[in-house]
């Protein structure tokens, strides 16, 4: 869980989704701007404080060495109180309805969602930049605009990027908010510095004499390979 703690224990968060796309200036200055359809992963810059005392953490170095840039790691925001705002669920409806909640079909960016909730037609069932994921995949999704529950038996959402998942998805069920989780994995895997002071004893005996200083911030890609 080395990511998961470097996230956990993080002094500072950039949260980078911005599309691929491309801007040229005709030569009297008209701008034509053109988006190559990706997968949209999302990317994450993690700044960590220089406290962190080298005695206690020696196993998260491991695994942080053992990951290096080539393997992902599931991570989630929703097990730390300190974080679980971030993706706070935004909706009207509680746990339990929306774990009736299914897919009835997703094409492009236009998720359409069944078995709905008993709700007044005009609260919300979510609201805009609400984090969901189907259940049996890895890639969260947000949605664009707010979503009211409406008195029908099915409603459409936009999600921020298209469906980018290769089997059938339809009769999934969701996860929400910070239950979702991401694999991520880190592009450039910082080396880290030993610096003396912050003594650590267990049982009397010294373990550790030093704090750590990474060499630069980590920057956490989505791992999004075939689903």
């Amino acid at each position: 869980m080395s990511l998961q703690y470097i996230i956990n224990n993080s002094d500072g968060i950039t949260i980078d989704r911005r599309k691929m796309v491309g801007i040229q200036y005709t030569r009297n200055q008209i701008p034509r701007i053109s988006e190559t359809p990706t997968k949209n992963p999302w990317r994450f810059r993690i700044s960590m404080p220089n406290s962190m005392r080298y005695g206690e953490v020696r196993s998260v170095l491991e695994s942080i060495d053992n990951l290096d840039r080539r393997l992902p790691e599931v991570i989630t925001f929703g097990n730390n109180p300190k974080l679980a705002w971030l993706f706070r669920y935004q909706g009207q409806a509680n746990i339990s309805q929306l774990s009736n909640i299914t897919v009835s079909n997703f094409v492009g960016n236009q998720l359409t969602l069944q078995n709905l909730p008993v709700m007044a037609a005009s609260n919300f069932l979510f609201r805009a930049n609400d984090l969901i994921q189907l259940s049996e995949y890895a890639y969260p999704f947000t949605i664009v605009n707010d979503v009211p529950r409406g008195s029908t038996g099915t409603v459409t959402v936009t999600t921020n990027r298209p469906n980018i998942l290769t089997n059938a998805v339809i009769g999934q069920t969701l996860k929400y908010g910070a239950n979702c989780e991401f694999t991520l994995f880190c592009t450039n895997m910082p080396t880290y510095k030993l610096i003396p002071g912050g003594s650590t004893y267990v049982d009397g005996v010294l373990t550790g004499n030093a704090f750590i200083s990474w060499d630069s911030e980590f920057e956490l890609y989505e791992y999004v390979g075939l689903s």
